[in-house]
């Protein structure tokens, strides 16, 4: 009899759990068979604040779901966001135009980076003139000084992170046409602009690193304030290859 009880029991276990399984992968199934999953990429996160207020914002606004943020390891050098989202609720275009409407906590606002790709020009003489004192665009320059002592072991160590961090889209000579730099809106301008710089260019130069510009992304999310200034003082060893 105990037998004959337990195999009752045990199929209509069995029963239950089937009927239960089949009920959650439909549910499952219907929730998510529609959702897709993209990337973008985002201009303008300067902190961990702004990587908080950006995935807090977008979740209040929308219904989508945050895979992940990812702020170093990714192919353009750009922090990438990848969200999940049901097309049918929400458009990638309406993520893009939620996203360039959010402000971080230091009022800046985020945009999708994305474009077309422009060809790099050649720098005229006047326009390295220029920028070796001013810069190539009006900012609001913060006045720096470089706190540098051992110049040789600082531009030793800028060359090594050149190398591993930047050559991939400024190319290992500085000439712009690294091999990643070709999905790029912008070729990056050639390097040698800044050889034998002085001082005059500094606050320009560590402005740019710290916060990025067109396809260059802000690094002062991931290098030190020293590394900047080994950035700086190798950039400024730089020659113009021969030929060129």
């Amino acid at each position: 009899m105990l037998t004959l009880e337990t195999n009752y029991i045990m199929k209509k276990f069995s029963k239950i759990f089937v009927i239960s399984y089949c009920f959650s992968f439909f549910f499952f199934q219907t929730i998510f068979a529609g959702t897709v999953l993209d990337k973008f990429k985002i201009e303008g996160i300067l902190t961990i604040a702004s990587t908080k207020a950006l995935q807090s914002e977008l979740l209040k606004k929308l219904d989508i779901k945050i895979i992940d943020l990812n702020l170093k390891k990714t192919d353009s050098g750009w922090p990438v966001l990848r969200i999940e989202y049901d097309p049918d609720v929400v458009t990638k275009d309406k993520i893009e135009t939620v996203i360039g409407e959010i402000e971080d906590p230091a009022g800046h606002k985020y945009k999708v980076h994305k474009g077309p790709l422009i060809a790099n020009a050649n720098l005229i003489d006047e326009e390295n003139q220029a920028m070796t004192i001013l810069g190539d665009m009006t900012m609001d320059l913060k006045q720096v000084n470089n706190p540098t002592v051992d110049f040789d072991s600082s531009i030793q160590r800028g060359k090594d992170m050149f190398v591993k961090n930047c050559a991939k889209c400024h190319g290992l000579n500085g000439n712009g046409y690294g091999v990643v730099a070709h999905g790029f809106s912008t070729w990056p301008r050639q390097l040698w602009a800044w050889y034998k710089a002085d001082s005059a260019a500094d606050s320009y130069l560590y402005w740019i690193i710290e916060n990025g510009k067109s396809d260059m992304p802000p690094w002062g999310l991931i290098l030190s304030e020293e590394e900047r200034w080994d950035l700086i003082n190798y950039v400024k060893t730089i020659k113009k290859p021969e030929g060129k």
